[in-house]
């Protein structure tokens, strides 16, 4: 709906990257689990992040531990320099330099110039900025130098599919909100951490993932065994020509973002060594795909799957094949494990653009009694659903639950998206209760799987009550600033709207936007004193809600 310059349209896609996929968590300690990744992984920072890896959004704080995979045929050597002390700067025509101001900062930048500080290690970048992010997430860094080059590229476009230079996005995200009905998320990682250990054996929790191809794991053995970082190393068969393949299992520290690295190249320093088994990873499919991949300067990754375990595999596979109308790509059994692959989209099994990225796979294993003590997967999907209502209870348009914020982006079957908003209309699943195990909310059009993690489907969808009527406000607060649904372009805040368009005329009750600005214009349940959003998450622990000073 567009009237006098307001437009009301479905959630934007503004976290998206890159046409290349993301798969995202909350995260308590974003940015400690941003320097990791780039530190020993070929990636940058993403694009999008804001300044000094956080956007204010609304009434929003946004930390931002967002990183995108390299893609081949780009820059292939590390090209932003951090240091731990600035010295002189020295004129370079190449160089550009940064000095950090800190978290929610922008740099301060000098052209042609570089550092003769004392260096810590290099990183990817594609341009000064994402050099000074990279900067401003890791511990100790208090200047950057990044060397120009022709691969250079910076900006964002309209919407994901104009901006495809990046890579497959591993984001983690501390955002306002609450996790009422569930755990703080720091609690959450700490049952990670007690599950994992120090990786020396298989667990369910590894099967939370993102499993990429490298054409070589030794790079990144060498680099983790120097370092002290743990990791799981195992073997497979392909299922169809029962070729070796070997995985490379790590999660990122402080964090619930655990990646899997898959190559037929049995790492160099495991020579002689036997290696545990495990069930197959992939399709003979896309390991056939993968299998003519070379060896790359940079050690780049390839996405091959999202992950996600399963308690209870006949919901998985009623909504993804009845409800999604995803493709079954793959399933095995076996007495102890059953894994079932599905490809998103009619586009995701015919174009290789999509067809590794919009992939999701679940396992179901049968319970370890010893370590299911500590948190296990059912309790996992009960605590999500139990947050999610008790964070989105009866209101769809909510922006406080942060465990939306472990989700997929994926490309959904059109038709999908069309009976769903039929089935919503005809059976809503508001209020969410701890029994639900379908949703949607209108923040960027997220669905809720069994799972209780989420899905970003693109392109968004028009769910019911999500297209232009304001939600029954349960607190005083100005929805155009937490919806991010309001002016043309959409994301215009109130403070903006009221000064072209006026709360009397537009946003008084009986008018036509009535209810989207009650705040700024002091109307609705703002006339009466009660409490904004900013009350609401006020008070609440680092695991809850993060605000800078």
């Amino acid at each position: 709906m567009k009237a006098a310059g307001f437009l009301l349209v479905a959630s934007c896609l503004q976290c998206c990257v890159g046409w290349q996929g993301k798969n995202t968590i909350a995260a308590s300690k974003p940015l400690e689990g941003l320097a990791f990744a780039l530190k020993y992984l070929p990636v940058t920072v993403a694009e999008d992040n804001g300044d000094g890896d956080v956007d204010f959004i609304g009434t929003q704080t946004w930390v931002q531990g967002r990183a995108s995979v390299l893609l081949n045929g780009n820059i292939t050597t590390r090209n932003c320099q951090l240091f731990s002390s600035k010295g002189k700067l020295s004129q370079a025509s190449q160089f550009q330099s940064a000095q950090s101001h800190g978290i929610g900062r922008d740099c301060s930048y000098s052209n042609g110039s570089m550092i003769s500080g004392t260096k810590m290690h290099s990183v990817f970048a594609y341009n000064r900025k994402q050099c000074c992010n990279a900067c401003v997430a890791t511990d100790g860094c208090v200047a950057s130098t990044f060397l120009t080059s022709k691969f250079d590229k910076s900006g964002m476009g309209n919407g994901p599919l104009d901006h495809n230079w990046e890579g497959f996005a591993i984001h983690m995200a501390a955002v306002s909100g609450n996790t009422t009905g569930g755990l703080p998320v720091d609690q959450l990682e700490s049952h990670y951490r007690e599950r994992l250990g120090n990786l020396t054996a298989y667990d369910q929790f590894m099967d939370y993932s993102t499993t990429f191809y490298t054409h070589d794991l030794q790079p990144y053995a060498a680099s983790f065994k120097k370092d002290g970082v743990p990791f799981f190393l195992a073997e497979w068969r392909e299922e169809s020509t029962q070729e070796l393949w070997y995985s490379l299992i790590f999660v990122i520290p402080n964090t619930m973002y655990v990646i899997e690295l898959a190559s037929p190249v049995k790492p160099d320093s495991t020579s002689g060594t036997k290696l545990p088994r495990i069930e197959a990873r992939m399709s003979p499919e896309v390991a056939a795909k993968f299998r003519g991949y070379q060896s790359h300067p940079a050690n780049v990754l390839w996405v091959a799957s999202i992950n996600r375990a399963s308690s209870n595999m006949s919901a998985i596979e009623d909504v993804y094949i009845n409800d999604f109308k995803a493709l079954l790509s793959f399933q095995s059994n076996n007495n102890s494990v059953a894994k079932r692959c599905y490809k998103m989209s009619e586009q995701s099994a015919t174009d290789s653009n999509t067809f590794f990225w919009n992939q999701v796979c679940f396992t179901s294993r049968i319970p370890d009694p010893e370590k299911d003590r500590i948190f296990s997967v059912l309790d996992f999907e009960r605590m999500l659903w139990a947050a999610h209502a008790g964070t989105l209870g009866n209101d769809p348009f909510s922006q406080l639950d942060k465990y939306t914020d472990n989700h997929d982006g994926l490309l959904m079957n059109p038709l999908a998206i069309t009976e769903l908003q039929k089935r919503f209309a005809e059976r809503s699943p508001y209020p969410i209760t701890a029994d639900t195990r379908l949703a949607y909310l209108c923040k960027q059009s997220y669905l809720i799987d069994p799972t209780g993690w989420s899905i970003m489907p693109i392109p968004s969808a028009s769910w019911p009550g999500c297209d232009g009527v304001p939600p029954s406000p349960t607190v005083c607060e100005n929805y155009c600033d937490v919806t991010e649904q309001c002016g043309s372009p959409a994301g215009a805040p109130c403070s903006a709207l009221v000064e072209k368009y006026s709360c009397a005329d537009y946003y008084a009750p009986g008018k036509e936007y009535a209810g989207w600005c009650d705040k700024e214009c002091g109307y609705g349940l703002c006339d009466k004193g009660l409490m904004t959003l900013d009350d609401v998450t006020e008070g609440h622990s680092s695991g809850e809600a993060l605000r800078l000073s």
